[in-house]
């Protein structure tokens, strides 16, 4: 079975830029891509304050 991920983050977080995101991009849900995407989390939540960012998973 095959899985994707990606980035969210809470609507806490002010988005800079003339555009909002609000989605993240899906990707394989690979090791490396997982060590990326926790390390993005984790820089997130410092920045933003705890649980502002987390990772989602679905079957693809």
């Amino acid at each position: 079975m095959l899985f994707e991920i990606r980035l969210r983050w809470s609507d806490k977080v002010r988005q800079e830029g003339p555009t909002r995101v609000d989605d993240g991009l899906w990707v394989p849900d690979t090791p490396s891509a997982r060590e990326k995407l926790e390390q993005a989390a984790a820089l997130g939540n410092r920045l933003y304050g705890p649980e502002t960012h987390w990772i989602e998973r679905r079957q693809a």
